[in-house]
């Protein structure tokens, strides 16, 4: 028979550490099982998130470009400083998710964004240069504005959040990029094969 005295000899301080290790334990596996096969669309729709962070069967909207142009020029105009954050080094792509699913580790390999002090971007893989734009980083908000130099690609609105050389953009209802989350490192020149 199990006495009062006898439960205390088990402090609820190891019960703490043993249940947050189970759990770890448990988080860990959960992470290393394999993921299902994926479909094709998926694929395209991460990949089109590396390239213009947003999915390419989303509909384009001439008013939310216009607007998202608009946007640019009054907040390069009232804040015309260009942030460490967001224009320092070239920023490698390293995960994507989608709304529904994470990006396998390694995917995005050679895959970059280059922020430039003067409000423009470009971005591609390894060597290539893919495409470019204007942006806007708002220090006071925490956001990133983006439009594309193509016409047929939305314009994009980011939460920014920073931690060293590493950077998520977490997307926002704005645009409809909402559902995507991206992690990038630092690095002061592009990768090479």
């Amino acid at each position: 028979m199990l006495c009062i005295s006898q439960v205390s000899l088990f402090p609820m301080k190891n019960f703490t550490i043993l249940f947050t290790c189970f759990y770890a334990i448990s988080f860990c596996v959960g992470c290393s099982s394999s993921p299902t096969p994926e479909s094709p669309k998926i694929q395209q729709d991460i990949k089109s998130a590396a390239q213009s962070s947003f999915k390419e069967d989303q509909k384009v909207d001439p008013k939310l470009r216009s607007q998202a142009l608009g946007i640019l020029a009054h907040r390069i105009k009232h804040d015309p400083k260009s942030y460490a954050i967001i224009e320092a080094g070239i920023l490698n792509y390293e995960y994507v998710y989608n709304g529904r699913q994470m990006s396998k580790k390694g995917e995005y390999t050679g895959d970059w964004i280059d922020f430039k002090n003067d409000f423009t971007y470009d971005y591609g893989r390894y060597d290539s240069v893919l495409g470019g734009g204007r942006y806007h980083y708002s220090m006071d908000k925490g956001e990133l504005v983006m439009v594309d130099n193509e016409a047929s690609k939305n314009p994009q609105e980011w939460t920014i959040k920073a931690g060293g050389d590493m950077i998520v953009k977490v997307g926002t209802q704005t645009y409809g990029n909402n559902a995507f989350q991206i992690k990038l490192n630092r690095s002061p020149e592009k990768p090479s094969k």
